[in-house]
């Protein structure tokens, strides 16, 4: 008798715990962020909050988006740059559509680096948890030609 009440304690704070999860990941919102490269400009959804940094330098401007989570959003258009994640070496590499998206872990973190239209953006440090979240930021991104 008293195990079953306990595997129904059980069950009835898992299925809690589930829901907790489940709404906290709808509740999450989301800033459209819109800026100008050197010859592009990009517009992406991004889960807020975020700090935002903007470097210029001779060829090109970069934009760094940090997140409370620890992770990192990257957009770079120029050349002579050489980012870290330039080093990490893929699990996977995939070209469609002519974007270059390449995948791996680091560190027990997910990273992923896509080139397409003469623009690189990176995210790093995702944990499983979020890469859904971070996956769909990069995929709904919009480049286009000033």
């Amino acid at each position: 008798m008293k195990t079953e009440i306990h595997k129904i304690i059980i069950i009835v704070f898992g299925f809690a715990l589930l829901g907790c999860s489940i709404i906290k990941k709808e509740n999450i919102s989301f800033k459209l962020e819109r800026q100008k490269l050197l010859s592009k400009e990009f517009e992406m959804k991004l889960p807020t909050p975020f700090h935002i940094q903007k470097d210029n330098y001779e060829e090109g401007v970069i934009y760094f988006y940090s997140f409370v989570d620890s992770v990192y959003i990257i957009v770079f258009q120029g050349s002579m740059m050489e980012i870290p994640i330039d080093k990490y070496h893929p699990q996977k590499t995939e070209v469609k559509n002519q974007k270059k998206t390449s995948v791996g872990v680091e560190n027990n973190k997910f990273w992923r680096k896509d080139v397409f239209e003469g623009v690189r953006i990176y995210y790093d440090n995702v944990s499983k948890r979020n890469k859904r979240i971070y996956d769909k930021v990069l995929d709904e991104i919009k480049v286009r030609s000033l």
